[in-house]
């Protein structure tokens, strides 16, 4: 788990590095926000980017990390965590503070589970997509040198074996900049 974290985390340095080292005049909008709900289920913290320069608007990419505790969910005897990595395309329409966004995103996650179930004890972990999600609401970013960003979305969201559930309301916090 913390290979594949420390590659995540990695490649999202290497994108953010290799744009900042390209021509002065190119930027490249860019938010970071932690989200109540949402794709990452309970709670987690995100980093989001325009792929246009000079723009707050178009097609952009979003990567996270969320999940729920093991103490929050239980199944039977046994206590489940969740870490939740949620990968998404998405694009925001609007030139202006007030924008729709929607997206489509995968949902890779790693759990463990321990305790006993029929009398076995278990102890399991592993890593597996989770299901797809999208994203659909609406923004509020800065549109000029950085400050307040918030986001409300629905997200609806296809679990692996259960097929479409409505999904929730996620609420975002965070910052804007270029």
């Amino acid at each position: 788990m913390k290979t594949q974290l420390a590659l995540i985390l990695t490649l999202l340095l290497g994108v953010n590095t290799s744009l900042n080292a390209q021509e002065a005049s190119r930027t490249y909008h860019k938010n970071i926000y932690v989200e109540l709900l949402g794709s990452s289920l309970l709670a987690g913290a995100n980093f989001d980017m325009r792929l246009r320069s000079n723009r707050i608007d178009g097609i952009g990419f979003r990567a996270g990390i969320g999940g729920l505790p093991s103490s929050m969910f239980k199944y039977s005897s046994l206590d489940v965590g969740v870490v939740t990595f949620p990968l998404e395309l998405n694009n925001v329409v609007g030139k202006n503070r007030n924008s729709f966004i929607s997206g489509i995103g995968i949902l890779p996650a790693y759990a463990t589970a321990s305790g006993t179930h029929n009398g076995d004890l278990i102890q399991e972990d592993g890593f597996g997509l989770l299901g797809g999600f999208f994203n659909l609401g609406y923004r509020l970013q800065p549109k000029r040198n950085g400050g307040f960003m918030m986001q409300a979305t629905w997200n609806p969201i296809i679990l692996n074996g259960h097929g479409l559930r409505l999904g929730w309301i996620g609420l975002g916090f965070g910052i804007g900049f270029k």
